[in-house]
């Protein structure tokens, strides 16, 4: 099966391409679209760029859209997929237009996190070693304070607190907050931030990364 995920850099879809892999199957392609600002209601905005530096962490190939059907019928012809994995966990409006355009394609869509228990796959990412950070925060209870800050122990018990406070999903299904993974047990390599700043209107906003490299990992 030669499949491309669908890529933000957030911890579903880099946790979606790691069940791909270990179902044995081919990940041809990386492929991430550029939104048209924060408030996409389809994709990650924050640092969508360093996708890039995560696929060669990954070692796989990289696709940059900016119309989602056309590009995914480039990828399909380029590569010849059998389909396209998501990272989709509850969101009715991704995954219905991810399926209409695999199936008006003729390819197939996969979400492998769809409607997983939000605590389950908390638990998931943990114990299989991803380590992410804070890159968006637009929540009640999510201060500035929160960006850049890793989701350790601690920090996830903070955001489930938050969450029955709240009300808000506790893997940011609804936009609460963005992701970016640094380090996963598929990196060959593992992301160093270096240099950063926030962007911030005194309610929401977001983690700019302005230098990043890869780190070598010593073999386990």
């Amino acid at each position: 099966m030669k499949v491309a995920v669908l890529f933000s850099g957030g911890k579903e879809s880099t946790y979606a391409t790691w069940i791909a892999q270990h179902q044995g199957w081919d990940v041809e392609a990386l492929v991430s679209v550029f939104p048209k600002g924060v408030e996409s209601l389809m994709f990650h905005f924050p640092n969508v760029r360093w996708t890039k530096i995560q696929a060669e962490a990954i070692e796989a190939e990289k696709d940059e859209l900016f119309g989602l059907r056309e590009g995914l019928d480039e990828t399909r012809e380029e590569l010849g997929i059998d389909g396209v994995v998501t990272g989709a966990v509850a969101s009715d409006y991704q995954k219905s237009r991810i399926d209409q355009i695999c199936d008006e394609l003729g390819i197939k869509s996969f979400a492998p996190l769809w409607h997983k228990d939000p605590k389950i796959l908390v638990n998931d990412l943990k114990i299989a070693g991803f380590n992410i950070i804070l890159s968006g925060v637009g929540a009640a209870g999510l201060d500035e304070s929160w960006l850049g800050q890793e989701l350790t122990d601690e920090r996830w018990s903070m955001l489930e607190k938050l969450s029955k406070k709240h009300g808000i999903h506790l893997t940011g299904e609804g936009g609460e907050y963005e992701t970016f993974v640094f380090d996963a047990p598929h990196f060959k390599d593992r992301i160093s931030i270096k240099k950063t700043h926030n962007e911030w209107d005194g309610q929401s906003g977001y983690l700019v990364i302005e230098q990043a490299s890869l780190q070598h990992k010593p073999a386990n």
